[in-house]
């Protein structure tokens, strides 16, 4: 018994010692890499963590939005201004010219209804703001501010979110609460978790928009402010979070996806979009065609004449399946296939034209076409 307490002994001792050499070993490279002499990795728990940095050069560019709406009381007779909401809003590109001032991007849904809206910026200076446009399409406007912009904030560099991979980096700055308590400047950071989501919405989309979902924390508040990647760069705009059984999965509007819409918005005040000029709707059915049984995809309810789609002979009842070799299950489908087309770009159709009896039934029997047109902006 003896000489199994001290066998015990020992291999305790020497377990120790192993254990102690074990963690002298791992923190050597752990020191080096803090010193900055052999880095080797570059993650948010190291020593070269850009989020730092990008905060402290962001977070002035970052404003809280307040809106406000008007009403009158015709039995008092009296007008009030109220504020009613807010959110977050990204400073993104000065006034061209020797006028001071700028832009801020921001979600639609943040300021819609209301009347007017102010600026609360880092350093506490608050500025009034003009609405120059908005897309309820993609959720987006664009906001004016006159004179110089506060607190030493610089508009905040446009990525390419085209360019971004699932695992990657992702940092989220924005205001989130409500009027009467903002965390006011908050930075939450985690990865890309997906590309391209799709039917991901809340009413805040009127077209059919493709989502970035990140793991990186967001709350009400939040709508309008910015996700960034590794470089400091804006690449999307937070605009929405699953409430349900999910958590951790917030979504962002890319910013690839409107940069076209924030230069139309700037020029105009609002987007156009270039159309086919036809009305659709989504149809039910087999993946193949059938002879009695036309196959699911989006049919065309109705056709605007002189429109791009009349001329290329597409007629009601037509089922497109087909548009730029994506497939077409819905109409939905076909709202993101003329959205991904540009103005005087060619759009190919595939094309099932099935006979009808008297009472609307399928007789039996289909075409199959295939036909080129070109988008044009008809309104």
């Amino acid at each position: 018994m003896k000489n199994i307490n001290v066998y015990a002994r020992c291999l305790t001792l020497l377990l120790a010692a192993l254990m102690l050499s074990g963690m002298l070993a791992v923190a050597e490279p752990a020191a080096e890499t803090a010193a900055g002499e052999n880095p080797s990795y570059d993650i948010i728990y190291s020593s070269n963590n850009p989020i730092p940095e990008i905060a402290e050069r962001v977070r002035p560019a970052i404003v809280q939005l307040n809106t406000k709406q008007e009403s009158w009381d015709p039995e008092t007779r009296v007008a009030k201004v109220e504020e009613v909401g807010g959110g977050s809003a990204c400073y993104i590109r000065r006034i061209e010219g020797d006028v001071p001032g700028g832009y801020m991007l921001t979600n639609y849904h943040v300021v819609k209804d209301a009347d007017a809206y102010t600026a609360l910026w880092l350093d506490g200076t608050q500025t009034d703001l003009e609405l120059v446009g908005y897309d309820d399409g993609s959720d987006i406007a664009v906001l004016k501010f006159s004179g110089e912009a506060p607190g030493d904030a610089q508009p905040i560099p446009m990525g390419d979110s085209d360019a971004l991979r699932i695992g990657e980096l992702a940092i989220i700055i924005g205001n989130p609460g409500t009027m009467d308590e903002v965390f006011f400047g908050s930075v939450t950071a985690g990865i890309i978790s997906g590309l391209e989501r799709e039917g991901v919405n809340a009413d805040n989309f009127s077209h059919s928009i493709t989502t970035i979902q990140t793991d990186a924390p967001i709350n009400g508040g939040n709508s309008g402010g910015a996700l960034l990647n590794a470089k400091g760069e804006l690449v999307g705009i937070p605009t929405l979070k699953y409430m349900t059984i999910y958590e951790g999965m917030t979504f962002c509007i890319p910013i690839s996806v409107v940069k076209g819409f924030i230069d139309q918005i700037i020029d105009n005040g609002s987007v156009v979009r270039p159309r086919m000029g036809v009305t659709v709707t989504s149809i039910d059915g087999p993946e193949e065609a059938m002879r009695r049984f036309p196959p699911c995809g989006a049919q065309v309810y109705s056709v605007e004449p002189g429109t791009p789609a009349d001329k290329a002979g597409l007629m009601e009842k037509d089922v497109i399946t087909m548009a730029n070799g994506a497939r077409i299950k819905s109409s939905q489908d076909m709202v993101a296939a003329v959205d991904r087309c540009g103005e005087g770009q060619p759009m190919e159709l595939t094309i099932y034209r099935y006979k009808y009896d008297a009472d609307g039934n399928v007789k039996g029997g289909y075409e199959e076409l295939h036909v080129t047109l070109q988008l044009q902006i008809i309104d």
